[in-house]
């Protein structure tokens, strides 16, 4: 199935767009959880997008060591584009299936990522164990030769 996306972005790079539009300032981790791609992938996949120009990575205002991410007019732009593809893809796969089912099988997938979104929402809320100081073990004295 190849999808015909016009400008030079990915059907990848769309879905992730999408999720960036989706979710304007969230965090890298947000959008591994969001769209399923492993972390070096997203992570090389943004620093592509934000050397193009499609998004603006800033360090998350509640935690520096985090970077929120955002849409630029121009990956607004390119997502736009992008959409008429994007469904024809979505029309193909449930076109595998048959009528009777499309609706059935669309609801299905629509609780199942509700059901996600909201435990990965309790997770997140959810207070984290602090962390054990780990006791150094001592250093073994080294044997001498006789």
């Amino acid at each position: 199935l190849k999808a015909d996306i016009p400008d030079g972005v990915t059907l990848r790079q769309s879905v992730l767009l999408a999720a960036i539009a989706e979710a304007d300032g969230a965090s890298q981790s947000d959008l591994v959880n969001a769209t399923g791609v492993d972390r070096s992938t997203l992570a090389e996949m943004m620093a592509r997008m934000e050397q193009k120009g499609f998004i603006l990575r800033a360090a998350a205002e509640d935690d520096g060591r985090a970077k929120s991410v955002s849409l630029t007019a121009e990956g607004r732009r390119r997502l736009e584009g992008a959409l008429p593809a994007m469904r024809e893809v979505d029309k193909a796969l449930l076109a595998a299936l048959p009528a009777s089912g499309r609706s059935a099988f669309r609801a299905t997938l629509l609780a199942l990522a509700d059901a996600a979104n909201a435990m990965h929402a309790e997770a997140a809320e959810a207070p984290r164990p602090a962390k054990r100081a780990v006791k150094a073990k001592p250093a073994k004295k080294a044997r001498s030769k006789r």
